[in-house]
């Protein structure tokens, strides 16, 4: 197996499966397993009481997220009391329906509004990306003052500066609760499902609970994302970019908390996959020498990085595993 096709194969289902650098607690839906993408945004989030499974045990993460549950889902750990509403919240919200309270605490709140035309709720509509960002960021009292007159388009797909979305998802784009695919479109309308709903909203608590130092660790995480989808579509300029970026963040976080191990980790763990990008292009470039080099640099820093904390002894194991393969590679080219 070449060392790229390796780099995809052991590093996408762990990065894209658990947190980078983030402890969490575990849970178990039947079907979301510790290999669904979404696994630890679902499990930690059921842990916590935001989110619920169904009777038999299942989460049911492909299944489509309407508008309704995406409000009880942001909006009933937040508060202890729910009051029946006296009235219809909206049109289309009876009194009697299951989520009447819930919505209303919404509305209260200014969290949602009816449609422009009818005045309702419409609450069995599948809920999109921008919708759960708004009903999500004004739940959490997100300040978002400093995205609401951009003046730089930052996604393909949204290039209109005016959308009423902008702010929120400029945000959750800045704070990696979304990410843009390789073409860079960012999918506004997307309607989502409850894995990615579990998912944007762990991602917002991480941040918030965590602070400064987890933000950049969470942007950390997200460019070495950038790295894996960059070597996928052999696009070795975006993924020595995105490696640079993820080693700036990493800094970052490790300029405010020096003594902290988890930190120390995972600015080794960036270092090393900076090298793996670094060799990779060495290798691509015919350069096998400097590529075993590079190949080596990685090696000893996930194992620095498992010497530190522990937390990140899966991923320093497939980054020596991934060194040593492109290593051999260098080796057997030369």
């Amino acid at each position: 197996m070449s060392t790229q096709k390796r780099f995809l194969s052991l590093l996408i289902s762990i990065i894209l499966t658990i947190p980078l650098f983030a402890n969490t607690a575990l849970g178990a839906f039947s079907d979301v397993p510790e290999t669904h993408e979404n696994y630890t945004a679902i499990t930690y989030l059921e842990d916590k009481g935001v989110i619920e499974g169904y009777e038999d045990g299942t989460y049911r993460p492909e299944n489509p997220v309407n508008r309704a549950e995406a409000v009880k889902i942001i909006v009933a750990p937040l508060y202890e009391i729910f009051e029946e509403p006296a009235e219809n919240p909206f049109p289309d919200v009876t009194v009697d329906l299951w989520y009447a309270k819930y919505v209303k605490k919404a509305k209260d709140l200014e969290v949602v509004s009816g449609d422009g035309q009818t005045g309702n709720f419409v609450g069995e509509r599948t809920v999109n990306l921008v919708e759960f960002l708004k009903i999500l960021l004004r739940s959490y009292n997100v300040n978002l003052s400093a995205y609401e007159n951009p003046t730089e388009v930052v996604y393909y797909d949204v290039q209109d500066l005016t959308e009423w979305f902008i702010p929120y998802l400029y945000y959750a784009g800045a704070t990696n609760l979304i990410n843009a695919d390789s073409l860079n479109n960012i999918y506004p309308g997307k309607e989502l499902t409850r894995g990615e709903v579990a998912q944007i909203t762990y991602r917002l608590m991480i941040n918030m609970e965590g602070g400064e130092v987890q933000l950049y660790l969470s942007m950390t995480e997200a460019e070495i994302i950038k790295i894996l989808q960059a070597l996928g579509n052999n696009d070795t300029a975006k993924a020595e970019s995105a490696a640079a970026n993820a080693l700036n963040y990493a800094n970052y976080a490790l300029e405010i908390s020096p003594e902290e191990p988890v930190v120390q980790a995972a600015q080794k763990i960036t270092v090393a996959f900076d090298h793996l990008v670094k060799g990779k292009i060495a290798g691509v470039n015919g350069q096998y020498s400097e590529a075993e080099s590079h190949a080596s640099e990685a090696w000893g820093l996930a194992e620095e990085a498992k010497n530190i904390d522990s937390s990140v002894n899966s991923l320093s194991d497939n980054v020596k595993e991934i060194a040593n393969d492109m290593a051999d590679d260098a080796r057997a080219n030369m």
